[in-house]
């Protein structure tokens, strides 16, 4: 028996617009495969993406209720109010999108994306319907060249993983959304990869007791 959690993130994912049409199983014939390791040049660094969107978001907030008070009423809804929840978000993003290097395996009709200090992400092109796994909801669509992942969790939390690469398949990049119900604040985290042959990678990164990672730069030294 399903819990009413996951059956609500089922029905809400079922929901959602479908990006593949049965006979089109990879439609622009994107191929991820490859080693890739995080280009930390070129992605987002998770503290300072926090801040920039904290201090916008309240910006906006400020402007929209100076706006209301100058008609007489303030019509602002109080979750908007709430800017503690982008720094959650923006946390939990950044332990979302925390592997430093992917293996993506990928034929015509399957892609595994085995990436460290994180589960596998998995799409059949073939079946790319709503299911359940043991972490809640899990959907997988194309949008154009890009494929994207969705995962819906129990107390409304949703998250969103979007791959695109380049033409010249020099960057892999990952967008992670993550958003929850009742907070109309979604948080962004992009995360570039470049390709690499294992053993050679430009970064060696290490893990401490405390899971964190610790990258220097490689070399041939």
């Amino acid at each position: 028996m399903l819990s009413s959690g996951i059956r609500l993130c089922l029905l809400l994912l079922a929901s959602l617009p479908c990006f593949v049409l049965a006979s089109e199983i990879n439609p622009h014939d994107v191929d991820f495969s490859g080693d890739w390791e995080l280009d930390y040049q070129l992605s987002d660094h998770p503290s300072e993406k926090i801040r920039r969107v904290y201090i916008e978001t309240k910006s906006a907030i400020e402007r929209e209720l100076q706006r209301q008070g100058n008609r007489g009423r303030v019509l602002m809804d109080p979750q908007r109010l709430n800017l503690s929840s982008i720094v959650g978000l923006g946390r939990l993003a950044e332990r979302i999108a925390q592997a430093t290097v992917l293996n993506v395996d990928q034929d015509t009709g399957h892609i595994e994306i085995h990436r460290n200090d994180d589960f596998t992400l998995i799409c059949n092109f073939r079946d790319m319907q709503a299911r359940e796994s043991v972490i809640g909801a899990e959907v997988c669509s194309w949008d154009e060249d890009q494929l994207i992942f969705e995962i819906g969790l129990p107390d409304g939390l949703h998250v969103l993983q979007k791959l695109s690469i380049a033409k010249d398949r020099s960057r892999l990049n990952i967008a992670t959304t993550v958003r929850i119900a009742g907070i109309r604040f979604p948080f962004t985290l992009n995360r570039v990869y470049m390709p690499f042959e294992p053993g050679e990678g430009l970064y060696r990164c290490e893990h401490t007791i405390a899971k964190q990672t610790t990258c220097t730069l490689g070399g041939s030294q």
